[in-house]
């Protein structure tokens, strides 16, 4: 018999939605490519991006592995950058090694705000990816942006 207390009903509403969540997941697991397609497409947008990360995280770290340029995009996002970084976190580190540094530097090519490459070397020292974050901070240091000179001396003890 449910349970009928008047605090149940929120929790009771969740696990339905889990429920539903869990069975839709199916499909997307088995077309992998659209997936990652539609995916990606949705973290573009503010409208969906919320939807996509909390399906992300339901899904294989293979999706995500396949996703980090756009992911790193959205972690610059500050709202963004703890989900995204939780969701990186979930790949194997061999995998994140070899994805993630190619992918921060070709995002910091295309950068010239002092945050990005802040928010980068945050990740990069979250992941433990010390020699893309050593590389991120000799690139920082040889900036002429004073702020950017800053990023490295917080992450790169040289």
């Amino acid at each position: 018999m449910p349970n009928t207390e008047p605090e149940w009903e929120p929790f009771s509403h969740a696990l339905a939605a889990a429920g539903a969540l869990n069975r839709s997941l199916v499909p997307l697991r088995q077309d992998r490519e659209a997936t990652v397609r539609v995916l990606g497409e949705a973290l573009q947008t503010f409208e969906t991006r919320d939807e996509a990360l909390l399906l992300l995280a339901a899904l294989g770290t293979d999706i995500t592995e396949a996703l980090v340029s756009p992911l790193l995009r959205t972690a610059l996002r500050i709202r963004d950058t703890l989900r995204v970084r939780q969701l990186l976190g979930r790949l194997p580190h061999s995998a994140a090694e070899a994805a993630i540094p190619p992918a921060v530097r070709k995002l910091l090519d295309e950068a010239s705000d002092s945050d990005d490459y802040r928010r980068m070397a945050e990740l990069l020292d979250h992941l433990g990816l010390d020699a893309a974050l050593h590389d991120l901070c000799i690139r920082a240091r040889d900036s002429i942006d004073e702020e950017m000179r800053e990023v490295a001396e917080d992450f790169d003890g040289e």
